[in-house]
């Protein structure tokens, strides 16, 4: 039996069955791969995440009841192996699927699968309906329906059939501790005009500096956040809701390292990721402390600064590229909810900028209840606050995630 094969199945049920986070898991368990079955395994687990219904729908008419999660959750993978991924592999994909299950399984997974060969794949329906759409690309029909009421239906079917691609690996330069004349030596790398993006040959996940600190993963949208807060060498930052620390390293690199950012996080073990990003990086003008945002008026009691970022929790509705295991757990009411913390957020940090100082709000999400509505809510309580700027980032416009970013200045 090959045991990749077996490995993928456990993380999937991990994930789907047991309320993992892909990334995590990938993490954890796939040190104990090469470097190729690691990459298998993230390619079958993304897969199957990202086409989970359209996967299931292949065989559901082929059996009278839904086997026990495991089990079909092992037929999905099946599936994904069949027809999007491992084409002349059949044998050997059915034979491990049979010895994967349990015993009183076995014939039923292979007779569905054996019946799968014979039949072929399904076509699917045209996403011409929001039912279809749904089927089609795996979003639940109520937020086909939000992003219809937000965005228009032509934006809404784009932003869906977009998440169905693979996502892309972006990398910004990291100017503490890599020139950009260094940079230049590298023929097949490129700085792009934005000065941050780096356009790299081959994987850069791999490469030795990653590890030194001189590059960093971090998505072309999420870059945008520092450049719309626009820090300054000597300024002093507010970095409320700053784990993992991506867009705390990249404000230091554009302070040139001079000046402070306090890096905050509500729990201890996300702080670790920061002081550790900071290490890598060469910022040493990050301090770290434990926080609650939403009282941070109180925890900071007299202290202001000349500019705050408040990156705040969200629905992630604009990273299902990345995070495509969000809408497993996705509801109406979690949206509600998240909304009340975001304005918590926004009320109590705003008293720590300073009088003509600059306030920067992002989202890595798609809903105007958590943006701009957000934001327009705010100004509304604040009008010691006004709006400088405002930008929503869209996935089906580029290799990037959706994000929305809103720059606010507090009048002397």
């Amino acid at each position: 039996m090959n045991t990749t094969r077996k490995r993928a199945w456990q993380g999937l049920n991990a994930i789907l069955n047991e309320g993992q986070y892909a990334n995590l898991w990938l993490r954890q368990h796939g040190q104990t791969l090469s470097e190729e079955e690691k990459r298998w395994v993230t390619a079958v687990i993304y897969g199957v995440l990202r086409h989970r219904e359209p996967l299931r729908w292949q065989w559901r008419d082929l059996v009278r009841n839904v086997p026990e999660p495991s089990v079909a959750v092992l037929l999905d993978m099946s599936v994904y192996q069949l027809f999007y991924l491992d084409k002349g592999a059949e044998y050997a994909i059915v034979n491990d699927a049979v010895e994967l299950c349990p015993r009183s399984k076995k014939g039923l997974v292979n007779a569905v699968l054996r019946q799968l060969l014979r039949r072929g794949p399904k076509p699917l329906p045209k996403p011409e309906s929001i039912a279809d759409l749904a089927l089609v690309t795996s979003h639940p029909q109520w937020l086909l329906q939000l992003w219809k009421a937000h965005y228009g239906e032509e934006k809404m079917r784009r932003i869906a059939l977009a998440d169905l691609e693979e996502a892309a690996v972006s990398v910004r330069i990291n100017p503490l501790k890599l020139s950009r004349e260094a940079l230049a030596q590298r023929p097949d790398w490129a700085l792009e005009s934005n000065g941050w993006t780096i356009r790299t040959a081959g994987n850069p996940v791999s490469d030795p500096w990653l590890k030194e600190g001189k590059i960093v993963i971090q998505d072309r949208s999420s870059q945008q956040v520092a450049l719309m807060l626009d820090p300054k060498p000597n300024d002093t930052v507010f970095d409320a809701c700053s784990a993992p620390g991506t867009k705390t390293t990249q404000l230091a690199a554009m302070m040139n390292n001079e000046g402070s950012i306090l890096a905050c996080d509500l729990h201890a073990h996300r702080l670790a990721l920061v002081e550790e990003a900071a290490q890598r990086c060469g910022a040493t003008i990050i301090q770290t402390r434990t926080l609650d945002a939403a009282q941070a008026d109180q925890q900071l009691a007299g202290r202001q600064f000349d500019r705050v970022l408040l990156d705040v929790p969200c629905s992630g509705l604009g990273v299902l590229r990345h995070k495509p295991e969000i809408l497993l757990r996705l509801t109406p009411d979690s949206l509600d909810e998240i909304v009340a913390l975001q304005a918590a957020i926004l009320s109590h940090c705003a008293p720590l900028c300073k009088p003509g100082g600059t306030l920067v709000y992002s989202t890595c999400t798609l809903n105007r209840k958590e943006n701009d509505k957000q934001v327009a809510a705010f100004l509304l309580q604040h009008p010691e606050f006004e709006l400088m700027a405002e930008q929503t980032i869209f996935p089906d416009e580029g290799a990037q995630d959706g994000f929305y970013i809103a720059k606010m200045t507090r009048r002397d």
